[in-house]
């Protein structure tokens, strides 16, 4: 059967696919060795001491610009040679550089190509000699300074946190995702560190003061974390149920301490009131105490003499107490005596005036004067009846006279008694 004009237009369709999938596939195989189609490439051998974790592959830079791949690591004479395809038509001389650095922290190398000087000439197909080169530092050789000990304790350490962060990858995802929201807050927290009224550098100062103060005092420290453990453990007894039924019958307490302490908030202005009150009372004995100071001060010598006098006391102390002893029977009955007498004396209280006149013309009559002779005559009769005196007077006055009458009587302007 002669082929159509439609099955040759497909199998010319067909051709031209593979043909533009052959330049795809091309352009991406070299893209991948990092370089386009058509790119000049100048190869570069270089010899190196060690070239550690570095293998056919890996980058060639130039002050940080990828130029080419590593295209073979081989040994040549004990020594590795590695070869380098640089492209873009960089040129490289006879004192040049090459350097194995670190492209990350898990041992990922690239070469570090430094040109020269032209004026040593072009490098060609020669070798850049070890002395031109700088050979890889891994990590294992760092950890060389440590003893086989210390580098099996870290390794172990290494490898389980690998299984820590392993078990714990749950949480390590959610912490990365709110590490956002974390960082934001630590930029906060950076601002207010740096503001000036934190005064971070004051509180650093405050802090150093502080801690020197603590030097010398290790033993208490230690004795004070010890007697923290103890009640802490003490605390924790019986699994914390008691610290568990204390806690649980918090809240109630709390309320009941609340009311209490409102109840007391009358008490306690009436104790501001009565403090306020009183401060009057101690600024007067605050502007007293010098003077009771001198008194103190001053009555020292006075009670110096005290021993004395009371030692020259002491007899007629005893005296007085043997009086007083023997005046405890005489007591209760010169108690009842001025009982007694107490009604009497109230009756003639009033005449206490007359009584003074009577005894005054009593003790004329029985006192002797010279050139005096004294006669007295004393009549009883009626009220009506006049008493003669010694002069032979008739006596006016009244006979019964009320209570202090008998002296105005007897002196009508004055009231005082003849002859005194």
């Amino acid at each position: 059967m002669a082929p159509t004009k439609g099955s040759a237009r497909r199998f010319l369709s067909g051709l031209g696919t593979l043909a533009v999938m052959l330049v795809i596939g091309y352009v991406a195989f070299t893209a991948n060795q990092g370089r386009l189609p058509g790119t000049p490439v100048t190869t570069v051998r270089a010899a190196f001491a060690d070239v550690g974790q570095l293998q056919a592959g890996s980058e060639v830079r130039q002050n940080g610009i990828t130029i080419g791949q590593v295209s073979a690591v081989a040994l040549v004479n004990g020594r590795p040679v590695v070869t380098m395809d640089v492209h873009g038509g960089v040129s490289m001389y006879r004192d040049g550089y090459a350097g194995i650095w670190d492209q990350s922290a898990l041992a990922q190398k690239f070469v570090e190509l430094r040109a020269g000087d032209p004026a040593s000439g072009p490098l060609g197909d020669g070798t850049l000699p070890v002395s031109q080169t700088e050979s890889t530092h891994d990590l294992v050789q760092v950890l060389d300074v440590f003893d086989p000990p210390t580098r099996a304790a870290l390794g172990d350490a290494l490898r389980q946190l690998g299984g820590g962060l392993a078990g714990y990858g749950p949480g390590l995802h959610g912490f990365i995702g709110t590490a956002p929201g974390v960082l934001s807050d630590v930029g906060q927290l950076s601002t207010t560190l740096v503001s000036d009224r934190t005064d971070l550098p004051g509180l650093l100062h405050t802090s150093d003061r502080l801690s020197s103060r603590f030097t010398g005092r290790e033993y208490q420290w230690t004795e004070l974390l010890h007697q923290t453990d103890e009640t802490l453990r003490a605390l924790d007894v019986d699994n914390g149920q008691p610290l568990g039924d204390t806690v649980t019958k918090l809240p109630g307490t709390l309320r009941a301490v609340r009311t209490a302490l409102d109840d007391a908030d009358q008490p306690l202005t009436d104790l501001a009131s009565a403090a306020g009150d009183l401060r009057s009372g101690a600024r007067s004995l605050g502007r007293a105490t010098p003077d009771v100071r001198g008194v103190f001060r001053e009555a020292h010598a006075p009670l110096d003499r005290i021993p004395g006098v009371s030692d020259d006391a002491k007899p007629a102390v005893a005296d007085l107490s043997r009086t007083f002893s023997d005046a405890q029977s005489l007591t209760p009955k010169l108690a009842d005596a001025l009982s007694s007498v107490a009604p009497p004396l109230k009756v003639l209280a009033p005449y206490a005036p007359d009584l003074g006149t009577f005894a005054f013309d009593l003790s004329n009559l029985i006192v002797n004067h010279d050139g005096w002779e004294h006669r007295l005559r004393i009549m009883a009769g009626a009220p009506s009846l006049p008493t003669l005196l010694v002069n032979q007077l008739k006596d006016t006055n009244n006979p019964y006279p009320t209570p202090g009458q008998a002296i105005r009587d007897r002196d009508p302007n004055g009231g005082e008694i003849p002859g005194r």
